[in-house]
């Protein structure tokens, strides 16, 4: 999941309105950042299918720092608190229940690998709407502009809507498979790859409003 992320940031800041809008945009983000920097560094492991652009075909074997609900949580803790320090509570508590939140929804589309806890003998989980590469792409973008239109003031709606839209599209190869094979070389890549798309988002739904 990709842009469905960002509902829970919209929704977070409708709550709590005087928080940045960038911290619960990075909060959200923030798992995929981490988990980014830890295939990049060796510390977590992703098996690359050249032959598959799919995304049902990558094999997350080993993710449980940036994408255990438990120990994934506590990480958020420490720029959670730095950005409590900094901003305010509210701003420190809005990340982490925005990182949290990625969990919950990663769920939805992810093969059974999403780690509980984190730690050794860990339970796995993951409903798999992956396999069903049209319906995860409708239902991704429908969930992300049913948040837009509940959360976001009226006025930003086009704007939200069509850069939401753009992202989306940007991985519809990995839902429909245009090609047979796999455009992205490697999961390192991939991984730098994952700068680039949240850090494009985040940008992009910073500037909305």
């Amino acid at each position: 999941m990709f842009i469905g992320h960002f509902v829970p940031a919209e929704l977070l800041q409708l709550v709590a309105p005087n928080t940045p809008r960038w911290v619960a945009l990075a909060g959200v983000s923030f798992p995929d950042l981490l988990w980014g920097g830890t295939v990049l560094a060796g510390v977590e492991t992703v098996e690359w299918n050249r032959d598959s652009p799919l995304q049902k075909d990558i094999k997350f074997v080993k993710y449980p720092y940036s994408h255990s609900l438990v120990l994934a949580t506590l990480i958020a803790c420490i720029p959670g608190l730095g950005i409590g320090l900094w901003f305010g509570p509210a701003a420190g508590l809005v990340f982490i229940a925005a990182s949290a939140s990625h969990w919950l929804l990663d769920t939805i589309v992810h093969l059974h690998d999403l780690p509980i806890l984190g730690f050794n003998r860990d339970k796995k989980v993951g409903f798999g709407l992956w396999r069903y590469g049209w319906v995860a792409l409708l239902v991704e973008y429908a969930f992300f502009a049913i948040g837009t239109l509940l959360f976001v003031p009226r006025q930003s709606w086009t704007y939200v809507l069509v850069a939401g839209l753009i992202l989306h599209m940007i991985n519809l190869n990995s839902f429909i498979g245009l090609t047979k094979k796999n455009l992205i070389p490697s999961g390192k890549v991939y991984a730098a790859l994952t700068f680039v798309g949240f850090g494009a988002a985040i940008w992009l739904f910073n500037a909305a409003y």
